[in-house]
């Protein structure tokens, strides 16, 4: 009962620490979506906890994850597509080497394998996150980053492109869910499409009212 509560609690706080550092790297402030990126980030780890313990498919957890850091950095934080995968991949790579160093400092004896599904696992991820949100406030603190013109690479039906990847993922999650039985997890996944629909068509509806 605990492993899932511990494995949710902590990756959270993972994915929060992630996001912060790839909206800082382009000087955005995440503490203007913390909400949406909880929900969200909560449901990333729900489909990544089943992929792992229940599917045995671990290694698609990463590109599952940078997807919906994509469709939730597009359709909250208003960023065009392009842009969103540019700061996902990047913030990813950043975070997966500052976990990376943490474990060469204080977890050189353990194997990494080991680290996966244990206490000493979630204190790395403790220890990650804390050290990823102190750079990410010295980069907004001191204004470090890059200033990009987001616009500049807006497609022109992008946000037929972003619903057509919501519904397709909403598709996927909920057949992988269904597999394993989980209805509950089904509301979860139907309940975060929910929220992403409706900032793709509010971003939607505002732009033809600029127009």
């Amino acid at each position: 009962m605990w492993e899932p509560i511990r494995f949710l609690l902590f990756s959270t706080v993972e994915t929060m620490a992630a996001l912060t550092l790839m909206l800082s790297i382009f000087r955005l402030k995440a503490v203007k979506y913390v909400l949406p990126a909880l929900f969200i980030g909560l449901v990333m780890n729900l489909q990544s906890y089943i992929l792992r313990e229940e599917m045995s498919l671990s290694y698609l957890a990463p590109a599952i994850s940078t997807l919906l850091y994509i469709l939730l950095i597009t359709t909250v934080v208003r960023v065009p597509i392009l842009w969103a995968a540019i700061i996902s991949i990047t913030g990813t790579f950043l975070y997966t080497l500052v976990q990376a160093i943490m474990i060469g400092l204080f977890f050189g004896g353990v194997d990494t394998a080991d680290l996966q599904n244990s206490a000493e696992g979630s204190l790395l991820q403790a220890i990650t996150s804390a050290s990823v949100f102190a750079i990410s406030f010295v980069l907004l603190k001191f204004k470090i980053g890059f200033i990009a013109d987001f616009e500049r690479l807006r497609l022109k039906w992008e946000h037929v492109l972003v619903i057509v990847f919501i519904v397709g993922s909403l598709m996927a999650s909920t057949f992988m869910f269904y597999y394993n039985d989980l209805f509950l997890m089904i509301l979860y996944v139907s309940m975060a499409a929910g929220l992403f629909l409706y900032y793709a068509l509010k971003k939607e509806r505002e732009e033809l009212e600029d127009d």
